[in-house]
């Protein structure tokens, strides 16, 4: 077997965060068609380990939160503004911990980037891979670029907002990317090459987008010969998740995910919970019992990171504005620029180790954890549990025609 490397370690660039993104193409619709051969006898296993490394440095692996809604807390005034996500997803999903990352991650992302554009020609093609190793790529490079473009707005607390690199349009939509000489959006890949050619509704697993409402980031990139075991792990992971199916007495609310990969089942409406009810626990289970009526409405468009997109570390001596990724030292195996996390990161955290606490104490989890961050609130104040509305950016503007 021929195996290929993508970026077998992080490099680590000198003297800059790296090159520009691919230019944008000439505004000509790119030729899909030619993303549809493959070589069902292929020899080459392409390798994503430099990705698993990145990816195990910078995400944080949050355990399945039980289906009870989070409540929203208040916002108050003075130094105790809170700036974290409202909705009732906030715990939910793997987080890419951003704020720590330093300048040598941001150059190491983007030749990692590169290195996957420049794939196809160093094997003669992508026509030249199987199937799965095909899927595995496409997967890779929109999570890539996705986590590129992410930092490289830093801090931002709503994904639908973001800009494509040297365009006016959405991160989805603006035509960045270039693979065998084809200009691509993120929305190409996802909804134009691969829901077009692969019949499987796992694939909507695979495609991470930034937001806390995505399916998740895991910490290993997705690899040729795995890539079906894992997209089942994505799928078990959203579909048990309120941000995958909600809670609602009278109808069932699903992710809007759902919506845009509608070609992949025939019949909407019952394949879509057939597809469900395979990965379903018993609580989740029912809420797809009976017909009530259908809606693919749910969103939370806020950052999937640890302090969701905070200008600001709050640490003993004060506000420290997050200016700089330089001089930053190492925190259980992550970089780290901010020496205490703010508030609405300490929540987080204590949230995912009460949840760790309790599948271990029933005994469904099985993964040991040691690179949890640091938790102090220097102002030492616990905030009150109230009802509320959810935030306002939590859903993306209407009609964007975004991921």
């Amino acid at each position: 077997m021929r195996i290929v490397s993508v970026l077998a370690f992080l490099v680590l660039a000198i003297g800059g965060i790296g090159a520009p993104v691919a230019a944008q193409g000439d505004g000509a619709m790119p030729d899909f068609s030619r993303f549809a051969q493959s070589d069902p006898d292929s020899a080459i296993h392409v390798d994503h380990s430099g990705w698993t490394i990145i990816l195990q440095d910078i995400v944080l692996n949050v355990p399945p939160m039980d289906r009870i809604p989070e409540r929203s807390r208040p916002i108050t005034t003075g130094s105790r503004l809170s700036t974290g996500n409202l909705s009732r997803y906030r715990h939910e999903g793997n987080r890419v911990l951003y704020h720590m990352m330093p300048d040598d991650y941001r150059a190491g992302i983007t030749t990692l980037r590169e290195d996957l554009e420049a794939l196809p020609e160093r094997i003669g093609g992508l026509a030249g891979l199987s199937r799965d190793e095909q899927l595995a790529y496409w997967f890779n490079l929109h999570n890539v670029a996705v986590v590129e473009q992410v930092l490289a707005a830093y801090p931002v607390r709503n994904i639908s907002r973001l800009r494509a690199p040297g365009t006016d349009q959405s991160l989805f939509e603006g035509r960045f990317l270039s693979v065998e000489g084809q200009a691509l959006s993120l929305n190409d890949i996802r909804l134009r090459i691969v829901f077009e050619q692969w019949d499987d509704p796992r694939v909507i697993y695979g495609f991470f987008n930034g937001s806390v409402g995505s399916p998740e980031l895991r910490r290993a990139a997705f690899e040729g010969d795995q890539v079906w075991a894992q997209l089942d792990a994505s799928a078990d992971e959203f579909v048990n998740a309120l941000r995958g199916v909600e809670v609602h007495p009278r109808k069932l609310r699903v992710s809007h995910v759902y919506e845009d990969a509608r070609r992949l089942f025939s019949n909407f409406d019952r394949d879509l919970r057939i597809h469900l009810l395979v990965y379903a626990n018993p609580e989740t289970r029912g809420q797809l019992t009976g017909d009530r009526p259908l809606e693919t409405n749910v969103a939370d468009w806020q950052i999937a990171d640890m302090i969701n997109g905070s200008y600001r570390c709050r640490g003993a001596g004060g506000a420290s504005p997050l200016l700089s990724f330089s001089g930053s030292s190492a925190v259980n195996g992550v970089a780290t620029s901010c020496g205490v996390l703010p508030t609405n990161g300490r929540i987080l955290l204590e949230a995912v180790q009460e949840r760790r606490i309790e599948l271990l104490g029933e005994g469904r989890y099985g993964e040991v954890f040691t690179n949890d961050l640091p938790s102090q609130d220097p102002d030492n104040v616990a905030l009150d549990e109230t009802m509320g509305e959810e935030a306002a950016d939590n859903a993306g503007p209407a009609g964007d025609g975004t991921d």
